[in-house]
């Protein structure tokens, strides 16, 4: 059974749990060493080399953008974004410290995971959330804007941008902080570390109303991902008929034989700097797409089948799709800084006057 459908007279008491969480869990399609050697390669390593790269990335990205300023509302949008990014994986490397920590101590490497689990494990699922909601406002933004470039033009201001900014993440980080409340942390006696632990129990919110905040956590990871996606590929399709249909009036020979350049305000046609700016974005808007899917097909078994979730009978198959999601979280969020370099040259300037050295 579901832990979350426990009733209030069926809650494990503590000596259950430290039973439980100290086993094995139920196997299912996937054995319990593949999970466990899964769990250290990718899981801690992988994911801790990705989270510290994220880090050193999403600085940089901070940096360039402060000094660029944020009179543009593009500048407002991913430098929004990169801050939720590296919240992300602020929260991921914090949490893997204890593996450092446990080759030193092996008792306090267990406290530190146990104790910043609740906390580090969810704020980057949350973080992440934010900005995929920040990246489908900023796919939304670009589609009109290049849709409609004249009308459109003066509405996207820096200062709408940053109010928007700030509304969703507040929104979308309230909605799932519930969460934070759900387990209580207790030290127990572990015989098999001889020593007193840290261990997480289910709090009464737990089960309050029949596990009604996991179950909204649940339903909440499939409908962002339900609305963000057809938002985001939509809105891509557009903007790719748009800067092909601009490339096209652009190349267009007139009356002379001549080529001539019909991307200008005047004839409310795209420059050829928004132009180059929406295919960074666009490309931005793909890598989200590429890390949305697999979430949502994981929060929607878990939804089909109640065993597919911790403790459950597909525990390590909920595990290893985790650790997946993980990979590609990650580098989702430390990856941006590199799309800029490559496709802005605006950026590339910027971060060379800033480290000139690096020339």
């Amino acid at each position: 059974m579901d832990s979350s459908t426990l009733s209030a007279a069926e809650k494990p008491t503590v000596s259950t749990l430290v039973s439980v969480i100290q086993s094995a869990p139920p196997s299912g399609l996937v054995s319990d060493r593949v999970r466990s050697t899964f769990g250290v390669v990718v899981g801690y390593w992988v994911v801790f080399f990705l989270a510290s790269l994220g880090l050193v990335t999403n600085s940089l990205t901070m940096i360039v953008f402060i000094r660029q300023g944020f009179r543009e509302s593009v500048n407002v949008s991913l430098f929004s974004i990169a801050v939720w990014d590296q919240i992300k994986c602020l929260a991921g490397v914090i949490f893997r410290l204890h593996g450092p920590i446990g080759i030193v101590d092996p008792v306090w490497g267990v406290i530190w995971e146990n104790g910043s689990r609740t906390y580090m494990v969810y704020l980057p699922i949350f973080a992440g959330y934010v900005s995929y909601g920040l990246a489908t406002y900023v796919s939304i933004e670009r589609c009109l804007s290049i849709s409609m470039p004249f009308k459109m033009r003066f509405v996207f201001s820096s200062r709408l941008t940053a109010g928007v900014m700030v509304v969703i993440s507040i929104l979308i980080f309230t909605s799932f902080s519930p969460m934070f409340f759900i387990y209580n942390l207790k030290f127990v006696y572990s015989p098999h570390y001889n020593a007193s632990i840290i261990i997480r129990t289910p709090g009464n919110l737990y089960y309050a109303q029949d596990g009604v905040i996991l179950k909204m956590y649940k339903f909440l990871g499939i409908f962002y991902p339900a609305v963000f996606c057809p938002v985001m590929v939509a809105s891509s399709a557009v903007i790719v008929f748009c800067l092909k249909k601009s490339a096209a009036n652009f190349n267009k020979p007139n009356k002379g034989g001549t080529q001539t350049n019909k991307s200008n305000v005047a004839t409310g046609e795209i420059s050829s700097r928004d132009a180059r700016v929406t295919k960074m974005l666009l490309v931005v808007i793909l890598v989200y797409l590429m890390d949305f899917f697999p979430r949502l097909c994981k929060y929607t078994a878990s939804l089909i089948e109640p065993e597919f979730f911790a403790y459950g009978r597909y525990h390590n198959l909920m595990l290893v799709m985790s650790n997946v999601i993980w990979i590609l979280d990650f580098i989702n969020a430390s990856v941006n800084f590199f799309i800029f370099m490559a496709m802005s040259s605006s950026f590339q300037k910027t971060y060379y006057e800033i480290f000139s050295w690096c020339v």
